[in-house]
């Protein structure tokens, strides 16, 4: 029988804010993909990488599970492969995932506050990014709030069909990032600490859902056995913990920092003030529960970044319990004015973040390497990968060769048909990466290939593997007065 301790709904039939809410989603999605279309902005290095991973589907990638390349190749299939069809599965998901949130909302106070609660959330600063920035970040949001929303739904009424729903919902988080698997220590803790839900770890129905997700994650545990374990190798690797000696200050105040630009500082200080309240929230089972999915993440991703590394959107997945926390507590308590304020300073930072280019004209500053701090990286790709494509026309026999990660996932989508087969050089076989990993040039032997590389100097294991070596006209793409993307080319017959 059901027994949630949660107070039921109330006025479960008042649904007078979702008109407006839906109005809000649409023109935020709109004016977001009017802002990608009108930025002339190429594809983040990740991004580039993510859209070729998304040509050729599998289980898995060098360094992410195999979601974020079925979203890709989802949209593109629609619209094709302009910059703006890859990124936007970001566009296309997170009304979804704030339609979620605002009926989790609803679920534990009222339609009030979850109106609230879904307009700030679309408008953390974090999700402004995303949302114009196609990650994993974008479908792991989706996963993380419908297995919330399906366990809610599953203590309230105990039926099977929410059970397995949580269940789907996990299995394809963990599908999109691993860190989906702190859910689980959530929901643990949170039947743990509810003595009303303890009967739950009596009840298969709490297992099969654990089986489920684990059952739906398979596949790529299979694909990394197979291929000798490279995502979890690289998530270990990427984090530090193995190569940090003593505590990590730098990192852990840049990770702390970047929780402000995430959630936005009035709302960050706001939540870190009201949970320190402890008093004031901890017997309320709406506030125990969030607590639960939200503290969990926040806190394993902070030691993270104190004893190895962490970027700050790595604790993302806090902010969707974190934002109904802060957004309830104000509205409970009155402080309209404040919650009101921060929405305005979130909004306001978009529009920076949106518009930087033509602000910084208005306001007669010079972009330079260093004041063109938001998008500096992803400046020049499109013209760098129609030069690559014009020298490898003047060679049109041979194959695009690089040394870099970002010099190939950027000419494969930019380059046309000759970046498509861009292959790395790595002749000892080393997978640092993903194109390390899936290309060769193993039966190559006599072809010619046009190598691309920042270096001055040619690796020194290229000597004496090709018949004649000449470097051609570098590429110089300028981005500031005191910022280039410069490349060095040479053409390499004869491969042996």
């Amino acid at each position: 029988m059901p027994s949630s301790p949660l107070p039921p709904l109330t006025r479960p039939d008042d649904c007078n804010d979702l008109p407006l809410l839906l109005v809000v989603i649409v023109a935020l999605t709109a004016w977001r993909a009017l802002a990608i279309a009108a930025s002339g902005l190429d594809l983040y290095v990740d991004e580039a990488q993510y859209w070729t991973w998304s040509q050729a589907l599998d289980w898995g990638y060098f360094s992410k599970p195999p979601m974020i390349a079925a979203v890709i190749a989802a949209t593109t299939s629609v619209c094709g492969d302009s910059a703006l069809c890859v990124k936007s599965g970001a566009l296309l998901l997170y009304p979804f995932t704030t339609l979620l949130i605002w009926a989790i909302s609803r679920r534990l106070f009222d339609t009030r506050t979850a109106f609230w609660t879904a307009v700030v959330f679309l408008t953390l600063p974090g999700v402004a990014l995303s949302s114009v920035i196609i990650s994993t970040d974008v479908p792991l949001f989706l996963a993380w709030s419908a297995a919330l929303f399906a366990y809610l739904k599953a203590l309230d009424t105990d039926a099977w069909r929410w059970w397995l729903a949580a269940g789907v919902a996990g299995g394809l988080g963990l599908l999109t990032k691993y860190t989906m698997a702190i859910f689980a220590v959530s929901v643990v803790l949170h039947l743990a600490i509810t003595p009303a839900l303890r009967h739950h770890f009596r009840s298969p129905k709490l297992y099969v859902t654990a089986a489920l997700a684990a059952l739906i994650f398979a596949p790529n545990i299979v694909w990394n056995a197979l291929n000798g374990w490279p995502t979890l190798g690289h998530t270990a690797q990427i984090s530090g913990l193995e190569t940090q000696n003593g505590l990590n200050w730098k990192s852990f105040g840049d990770f702390i920092a970047g929780q402000l630009g995430i959630l936005g500082p009035v709302l960050f200080i706001a939540w870190l003030v009201q949970l320190a309240a402890v008093k004031g929230w901890i017997k309320d089972e709406r506030y125990r529960l969030l607590a639960c999915f939200a503290l969990p993440f926040l806190g394993a991703i902070t030691a993270q970044s104190l004893i190895g590394r962490a970027n700050a959107n790595w604790a993302a997945m806090a902010y969707v319990g974190g934002t109904i926390f802060v957004v309830a507590k104000l509205v409970e308590g009155g402080r309209m004015k404040l919650l009101h304020a921060a929405l305005a300073l979130n909004l306001m930072v978009t529009v920076i973040a949106y518009h930087f280019d033509a602000l910084a004209q208005a306001a007669g500053i010079e972009l330079t390497r260093k004041s063109d701090v938001l998008n500096r990286r992803v400046r020049g790709w499109r013209e760098y990968g129609e030069a690559l494509a014009a020298r490898q026309a003047t060679h049109p026999d041979a194959i695009l060769l690089g040394d870099a990660r970002d010099l190939i996932a950027e000419a494969r989508f930019y380059a046309g048909p000759a970046g498509r087969a861009m292959l790395k050089w790595n002749p000892e076989g080393r997978a640092d990466d993903y194109y390390a990993m899936s290309t060769t040039l193993d039966g190559l032997e006599g072809r010619s290939f046009v190598f691309v590389s920042r270096n001055a100097a040619l690796p020194d294991n290229m000597s004496g593997r090709f018949a004649e070596i000449s470097e051609i006209e570098p590429i110089h793409i300028a981005i500031h007065r005191d910022y280039a993307l410069d490349f060095h080319v040479w053409w390499l017959r004869g491969y042996r």
